[in-house]
Formats: C-alpha cells, structure tokens, sequence
C-alpha cells in the first residue's frame, strides 16, 4: 500500500479492532442471491463487502477517504474479479455509477457515521479526546476544516448549527466561548475547544450528563463540515432511481437526525403517512407505494454486540425492498 508507515501502523491497529455494526442483521436482511451487484456506499475498511462478497455479491465499494480505500483494495484482493473501488462521496451515487455504465443495482449498503479509524486519528481532528487540528473532513483533500467554518460564521450562525445539528440547548453561550477562543491568540487545537465548549456550559448541568460536554458541539460541527445531512438526501434521492425491482436498500444511521430522515423517505416509499395519526399510529398515504418495509422498527444491537462493540451501541438499522417485477 502506498502509505506512510505511520498511517499504515494505525490502519493496522484499526483494522484489528474493526468490527461492522449490525454484521449478521445486515447479511439476514440483505439475503443476497450469488451474482447480484451491491454498492457498499460507505467501503471503510471492508467489514459490511466483505459479507457480501462471502455471500456472492459482486460489489461496488465507494469511499472518499483514500486510507480507507487503500486498506479496503488489500483486504478484498481475493475477490478482486468482483470488486470495484470508486473515490467518492455517496451524495453522488447515480454519477459514479454512469462513469463505470452502471444503470441499476440489487442492493445499496450505507453505514454512515465516523469510523473508529478515523476517531482514532489525532490530525483528522474529530475528537476531542485527542489532540489535533480543528479539521474534521471526511475527506482531507478537499473543503473548509471545521476552524475555517469557526472562523467564517457569526455567533448568531454558529449557535444556529450548534442547536439545529447537536441539538444543544446550549448553543448560544457555547458559540460565544468558541468566538473568544478563536480571537483569544491561544493554541486552537481539539482538546481546547472542548474545553472551552465545557466550561460555557453550567457546572450543574455537566455533572449530571452522561456524555463528555462537548459531545453534542462536536457532532455538530463534523455534520457542518462534511455536510452530512445533504449527503444523506442525494443518496436517498438515488435509491429508487439506482435499485433493480426486488432490490433492497440497508441504511444504518447513529444518531435521531440521520434516522429521522431515513425514517421519513422509507415511510414515504412504502405509502406510508409521515405524520403520525391518533395515537401515534402510523396512516396510509393516498400515494401508491413503490417499496415495502422490511423494518417496521430499527434494528438495533444486542447487549453482548455493544459490550463487543460501543460503536454499536446508537447504531439504527432499517431497510426497504423496492417493489415490481424481478426480471
């Protein structure tokens, strides 16, 4: 692989580690039949490809993170008559796919989320355990960092990402401690921010969370940045243009703003009410249904897969299977 030793020793670490949430409830409600084409859209370190190239798929891995698919490219060599690897960001889907003359395909995985991997990278500058550079791209070859949008965005502006993408209830006095941060003249690195996001927030209230205090800011800023929420609607805008009839679509989203969407389309495509009736229940819509539910609820870990795997722990899975003749 053409990378660095320092990289390759922590893909290597990584990559021991890895495990891909949800693994057996992905291969169960997949139920590949051997020589159907899937999309892995998010390829990372090849967890979810590799299942279903076990299972007989022929795959079409995407990835923007060039680490990811150098590692990704290694791993799957054996199947490499099955396999091909795009760069790219899965808000793109229907384009890669022309670029290579793909039309239509059996299935579409999308695990979405930040891998440990790329937690784990103190210069991706994702968490606020470690230290590094305020960044957080997903892909580091292109776009604003996560300072350069600091740095761009008024207090009003980044109170607003703060509260709509972290759902923070603190958004405003955290947004006023990162302006004095940022103009304040001292180091801006990761492990300063999240204290300065801690100390905005009222002692008595920190106390009492069950998550570090800058959790929420974070995961803000990251969906800013990479746009995650755009992202996640030109894929979903691509399924039912990109699925075969009979084909099914995984999503495994780890957080109520990317579920709530994926809840929505999905309700959407199988003539579902997006609003919910008397009692919470869920109505028919007038509009016909192009997709069953194969998921009424998410499927979600299993205590012994979160104690195996914490990343599991807020993992969501749902999936719909389009409907129409199978050729």
């Amino acid at each position: 692989m053409n990378i660095d030793s320092k990289t390759e020793w922590a893909v290597q670490e990584a990559t021991i580690h890895h495990t891909p949430v949800l693994a057996d409830a992905v291969s169960r409600l997949a139920c590949v039949t051997p020589g159907e084409t899937w999309v892995d859209c998010t390829l990372g370190f090849a967890g979810h490809a590799h299942r279903l190239l076990a299972d007989g798929a022929t795959l079409i891995g995407i990835d923007q993170d060039r680490d990811a698919r150098q590692y990704a490219t290694e791993r799957l060599a054996p199947h490499s008559d099955r396999v091909q690897i795009l760069a790219g960001n899965f808000r793109d889907l229907q384009t890669l796919l022309a670029e290579i003359d793909v039309s239509g395909v059996d299935g579409i995985l999308a695990d979405i989320g930040v891998s440990s991997y790329q937690l784990d990278q103190d210069e991706r500058g994702f968490s606020f355990r470690r230290l590094g550079p305020v960044d957080m791209r997903m892909d580091r070859d292109r776009g604003e960092t996560a300072l350069d949008l600091i740095e761009r965005l008024s207090k009003k502006e980044l109170a607003r990402i703060l509260r709509k993408y972290g759902e923070e209830p603190f958004a405003h006095p955290i947004a006023n401690a990162i302006h004095q941060w940022k103009d304040g003249g001292g180091a801006l690195n990761t492990q300063t921010l999240a204290d300065v996001i801690r100390s905005a927030i009222p002692k008595g209230v920190r106390v009492k969370l069950k998550h570090h205090p800058a959790t929420r800011s974070f995961q803000a800023l990251r969906i800013a940045v990479n746009e995650e929420l755009a992202v996640l609607d030109g894929l979903l805008d691509a399924i039912p243009k990109l699925l075969n009839p009979g084909g099914r679509a995984l999503i495994i989203s780890f957080h109520s703003l990317e579920d709530r969407i994926v809840k929505r389309r999905f309700n959407e495509w199988a003539g579902r009410n997006v609003k919910p009736g008397p009692g919470g229940r869920t109505l028919p819509s007038p509009v016909r249904p192009t997709f069953e539910l194969l998921t009424n609820r998410p499927i979600i870990a299993s205590k012994d897969e979160c104690q195996a795997n914490p990343r599991a722990r807020t993992a969501k899975l749902r999936c719909v299977k389009k409907l129409g003749l199978v050729a």
